[in-house]
């Protein structure tokens, strides 16, 4: 039986289908041989099908014992150069506050050199952050080198308004550095020049080793996992063990709207986990760059660079109503339920049958073990699906509390249930999706379970960065003597204060 795939053509930086997978058509011949490819004409007597670059085979239908669209394997991208583009960006809180904007580009010089460079610029408390940081590399995406600048500044206390600048203030750098690296073999020489002067060092560079930009750029072109390997960072100026998870087409919700979407994802081992979401041409929809407290969302450069202070999406911070504990959205395709009593908090998935809910458990008595806990709360769980049945019983921990997760399955659904202390009452995390569906959505439920947040501290800290900013302009406009004090950010109800902290990752 012969069996050809056909190797589709790119555009963009994935091509025209995109960067899924496509499936390939199938030709099934009275002889028993099996084409697959695409099928570029199809008439009644007559049927022609690609199966790769130049390579058509014309058939009459004489031939043909069944044909069937979309029902082969998954064709595999051709590789292609790397074409050339530019994208910009609106840079957003935890609260859904714009605070910055991001140029993110890739050139290509007449020899296929690859330069994939970023510019952006946000606030974070008082400070400025303006980051300029660029990756060269071959044709075939072999590192050359990185190039970083960082400038950090401060308003001046007292001084007058600047036209033209940026945000109309006139600011002091209060910090600045450059790096330039250069990849020579089995080293990465470095120069840096800051405030100390010029200095230059040199680290380990195996075969393996890259910047995470070109990974990122490698992963979504190739189409393929990056492993885990050393990555040297520039904005922490560091190295760091770091791949990229082979891209996943998911089923999401954007702009209210179903939409399928290839999910980047950085594997990252001991740091914080990045998301990128493209559309079917490989343009970037949502890119997170400190997981759900800065993301980037598309845009276009005039409205980018206008929308710091002006505009605002959903926030990305869920708090239970009584504020005991509270949660991170994994991305924009859950929702919070509304109008919920105190104690718990319920995501809506990108379909009916996926949900999260977070419950406060507090009918036990003080002191109950946590293993008796479990097993009150798997007999209420199943209660509420018995179509499933609990397979096994895992012991772990929540930071630094002992935890126990519940895995359930049944026919047509699969669930988690986390079990964790929280006071003298438990806290429940419970994931239920279509079987199908888990493998899509697990990745989503464990940075769930993974986030949530049961110290007063973390879900309530002092406001920080843009909102207190605009709090505090709002106060001293009103009169207020107060005006330095933490305040809710304006048009968010009582009880649900936002967490405004933007680490500063990639």
């Amino acid at each position: 039986m012969m069996l050809t795939n056909l190797l589709l053509g790119v555009g963009l930086l994935l091509g025209p289908q995109g960067p899924g997978a496509v499936a390939l058509d199938v030709v099934e011949l009275k002889n028993g041989d099996v084409l697959q490819g695409r099928i570029v004409t199809q008439l009644d007597a007559y049927v022609e099908i690609e199966l790769g670059a130049g390579a058509t085979v014309g058939l009459s239908r004489a031939q043909i014992a069944r044909i069937a669209r979309g029902a082969g394997a998954p064709a595999q991208p051709e590789r292609g150069p790397i074409a050339p583009h530019s994208e910009w960006f609106v840079l957003y809180d935890a609260a859904g506050e714009a605070v910055g904007w991001l140029q993110a580009g890739v050139s290509v010089d007449a020899d296929g050199a690859v330069l994939v460079s970023e510019e952006y610029e946000f606030s974070n408390g008082a400070r400025r952050y303006q980051i300029t940081s660029q990756v060269r590399a071959t044709a075939t995406l072999q590192p050359l080198g990185c190039y970083f600048r960082e400038r950090i500044g401060e308003p001046v206390v007292g001084a007058a308004l600047v036209p033209g600048q940026p945000t109309g203030r006139n600011e002091r750098i209060v910090e600045e550095r450059i790096l330039e690296g250069r990849c020579a073999g089995e080293q990465l020489v470095l120069a840096r020049l800051d405030r100390q002067g010029r200095s230059e060092r040199t680290l380990p560079w195996g075969p393996a080793a890259t910047f995470p930009l070109l990974a990122r750029l490698q992963a979504l072109h190739e189409h393929r996992r990056v492993p885990v390997t050393t990555m040297y960072d520039p904005l922490h100026d560091e190295l760091l063990t770091r791949g990229i998870a082979a891209p996943l087409a998911r089923a999401v919700r954007w702009d209210g709207e179903p939409r399928t979407v290839t999910e980047l994802v950085d594997e990252a081992v001991g740091s914080l986990r990045n998301a990128a979401w493209y559309d079917e041409r490989g343009g970037t929809l949502r890119r997170e760059l400190a997981g759900p407290s800065l993301v980037a969302v598309r845009s276009v450069a005039e409205a980018a660079q206008r929308a710091a202070g002006a505009t605002r999406i959903a926030s990305s911070f869920v708090v239970a109503a009584g504020g005991s504990f509270a949660c991170w959205l994994p991305n924009p395709s859950w929702t919070p339920a509304d109008e919920l009593p105190d104690g718990r908090i319920v995501l809506l998935g990108p379909t009916p049958e996926a949900t999260i809910a977070v419950t406060q458990i507090d009918h036990l008595e003080p002191g109950t073990a946590l293993s008796t806990a479990a097993d009150a709360v798997a007999n209420w769980f199943l209660l509420l699906h018995p179509e499933l049945r609990v397979e096994s019983r895992q012991s772990g921990s929540h930071k630094g509390r002992d935890a126990i997760r519940l895995v359930a399955q049944g026919r047509h659904q699969r669930a988690t249930v986390d079990v964790v202390p929280h006071g003298e009452t438990f806290v429940v995390v419970r994931c239920v999706a279509p079987r199908g569906l888990w493998p899509e959505l697990v990745g989503d439920f464990d940075f769930v379970v993974r986030s949530l947040e049961l110290d007063a501290a973390a879900i309530a800290p002092r406001l920080q960065g843009p909102v207190q900013s605009r709090a505090v302009a709002a106060e001293a406009a009103a009169g207020r003597s107060n005006a330095g004090k933490a305040t809710a950010a304006p048009g968010r109800p009582a009880g649900k204060p936002p967490v405004v902290r933007v680490p500063i990752a990639h």
